[in-house]
C-alpha cells in the first residue's frame, strides 16, 4: 500500500510505504511520487513514512534506488522518515548512502514536520 500526495503551500513531498510493496505496486508508487515532486519547487522537503514497510528484494531495492535519484536530481532539500522496523531502517540507510544524501529518522509525521519547521526556520 502506498499514498503519495504534495503541499505546495509548505513545499512538501508527503509519501506512505506499508506492507510488502510488489513490483507492478511499487512501479505505480515510483511515478507517483515522481508526478507529485513535479508539482513542488526546487528545494522541497520530503517525509517519508514506512513505519509499517517491510523490507524488499534486490529488485525491490534498485527500483526505490532509482526513485531515490530521480527525486535528487529534481532537487530535493530536506528528508525526514518515519520508520519502525528497524529491517526497513537499514534498507532505507543503504539507499540513501548510495543516493548520495542524507535524512533524519523521527517517530511520528507530526515530529517530522515540526522538524522541518525548525530547518526550515534556521534552527
Amino acid at each position: 500500500m502506498y499514498t503519495v500526495t504534495s503541499n505546495p503551500e509548505r513545499n512538501r513531498l508527503y509519501i506512505t510505504l506499508a506492507g510488502h510493496l510488489e513490483g507492478p505496486e511499487r512501479q505505480a508508487a515510483a511515478k507517483a511520487l515522481v508526478a507529485e515532486a513535479a508539482k513542488l519547487s526546487q528545494g522541497f522537503d520530503v517525509v517519508t513514512d514506512i513505519s509499517a514497510l517491510h523490507a524488499t528484494n534486490e529488485e525491490g531495492f534498485k527500483d526505490l534506488l532509482r526513485v531515490k535519484a530521480t527525486l535528487k536530481l529534481k532537487g530535493v532539500g530536506h528528508i525526514i522518515r518515519v520508520v519502525k522496523i528497524p529491517l526497513s531502517r537499514i534498507q532505507f540507510e543503504r539507499i540513501t548512502a548510495q543516493a548520495g544524501y542524507e535524512a533524519e529518522y523521527v517517530n511520528s509525521l507530526e515530529e517530522a514536520d515540526r522538524r522541518l519547521d525548525e530547518l526550515k526556520a534556521g534552527a
